[in-house]
């Protein structure tokens, strides 16, 4: 985590309530680059915390 410290980011992801130095470690270990995404709905469909649900509402056959 010393690398960590000295990243903006994880500052910043600290600031959040409930967060502390190991979940902020953990959250930029997986996001990684951050640039790649092009839309915060990126990020959010990247991390499986996207609540909208897309489907062609076909009947189940069985």
């Amino acid at each position: 985590m010393a690398l960590a410290n000295e990243m903006e980011e994880y500052k910043i992801i600290q600031s959040i309530p409930g967060i502390g130095e190991k979940i902020a470690a953990t959250i930029i270990s997986e996001i990684g680059e951050i640039d790649r995404f092009n839309h915060p709905k990126k990020l959010v469909a990247f991390a499986g915390v996207d609540p909208s649900v897309h489907s062609l509402r076909q009947p189940l056959i069985v």
